[in-house]
C-alpha cells in the first residue's frame, strides 16, 4: 500500500514563505499563533443607518445632560405577533411598539423602565419613525371627504414632510381666568398609563388624573403659591382646566400628528387628515 502524503502548508508570517506542516511543527504552530494574534484587536465599528437614528424633539435628561438622539429598527414577523396579542389594548399596543422597535435613547438601553420617562411627542416621534424605517415613508388613505368641495377622494402622504416642533421650556405658565397662572410640565408615558389606568374612567376623570401628575403649582394675584394636587385640580373652574389642557396639547413638543393636512387637488382645499397611532399601524 502506498503510504499517503500531506503536503498542507501555511504562509510564513515573515517574508511570504511556506511552512511544511509535518516536516517543521515548529514553524507551523508559531505561524497560526502569529494568525491569531493579529485578528484579536478590536472589531471594526459598523455605522448605524441614518434611517435609524432619530433626533427627540426634547430628549431625556439624565446625568445632569438633554439626550435627544435614539436609534429604532425594522419591525419583524416575531415583532407582528407580539403585537397582535395586545392590538385590543391601545395603550399595551403602544407600548410594546416603543419597546420591540427603539434600541437605544443615547447610550441607554431602551427598556420599560427608560421609555416611560420620555415626553408623548419623544415618543410619537420614535412611533413615526418605526413606521418609516418598517413600511417605507409614504402612507395611501383613501375615502377622504373634501370639507371645502364634499367629493371623496384618495392621497398619498410623506411622513417626512409631517410638522414638528422642539421644547422651548419644561414647563408651561397658562394664565387663569381670575388672574394667576397655573405652571405644569408636559406629560410622559408614565403620566399617559396612569391616565388611562381604569378603562372605565370617564374622559373627565382621565383629565383629572393627568392634571394631577402634570400641575406643579398655582399661583394667585398676590404672589401665593399652592402646590399641584388633585384636590387642586378639582377645585379649578372648568374654563381653566380645559384652557390647561389645550395649551399643553398646542404646546406639546413633538410630530404634529393631529395637525396633518392634505391637499385635495382637485378643489386646491387643505382637507385635515388628523393621524394617531393605530392610523400609523393601521395594517397590523
Amino acid at each position: 500500500m502506498t503510504e499517503m502524503q500531506y503536503d498542507w502548508t501555511f504562509d510564513s508570517p515573515a517574508g511570504g514563505r511556506q511552512v511544511d506542516v509535518l516536516g517543521d511543527t515548529e514553524a507551523a504552530t508559531a505561524a497560526v499563533q502569529s494568525l491569531l494574534t493579529g485578528s484579536t484587536g478590536e472589531p471594526p465599528a459598523i455605522p448605524v443607518p441614518a434611517d435609524c437614528l432619530v433626533t427627540l424633539p426634547a430628549g431625556l435628561y439624565r446625568d445632569d445632560q438633554i439626550i435627544t438622539e435614539a436609534e429604532v429598527r425594522e419591525l419583524t414577523g416575531a415583532d407582528e405577533e407580539a403585537l397582535a396579542r395586545v392590538r385590543s389594548n391601545p395603550l399595551r399596543m403602544l407600548e410594546t411598539l416603543l419597546e420591540l422597535g427603539t434600541v437605544r435613547v443615547g447610550d441607554v438601553p431602551a427598556t420599560s423602565d427608560v421609555l416611560p420617562q420620555l415626553l408623548l411627542g419623544d415618543r410619537d416621534a420614535l412611533v413615526v419613525a418605526i413606521r418609516r424605517i418598517t413600511f417605507g415613508d409614504e402612507m395611501e388613505f383613501s375615502g377622504i371627504v373634501c370639507d371645502h368641495c364634499g367629493d371623496d377622494f384618495a392621497a398619498t402622504i410623506s411622513l417626512g414632510d409631517l410638522k414638528s416642533q422642539t421644547a422651548t421650556s419644561s414647563r408651561l405658565t397658562v394664565p387663569l381666568r381670575k388672574g394667576g397662572c397655573a405652571i405644569v410640565r408636559y406629560p410622559t408615558g408614565a403620566d399617559q398609563a396612569a391616565m388611562l389606568a381604569d378603562p372605565k374612567a370617564t374622559d373627565a376623570e382621565h383629565n383629572s388624573v393627568l392634571l394631577s401628575r402634570c400641575l406643579i403649582e398655582v399661583r394667585d394675584t398676590q404672589g401665593n403659591v399652592t402646590p399641584g394636587s388633585a384636590n387642586l385640580v378639582k377645585s379649578l373652574g372648568i374654563g381653566d382646566l380645559r384652557s390647561i389642557l389645550r395649551q399643553l396639547a398646542a404646546a406639546q413638543p413633538g410630530p404634529r400628528l393631529l395637525q396633518t393636512t392634505i391637499e385635495h387637488e382637485a378643489c386646491g382645499g387643505e382637507v385635515p387628515l388628523p393621524l394617531s397611532v393605530a392610523d400609523l399601524f393601521r395594517d397590523f
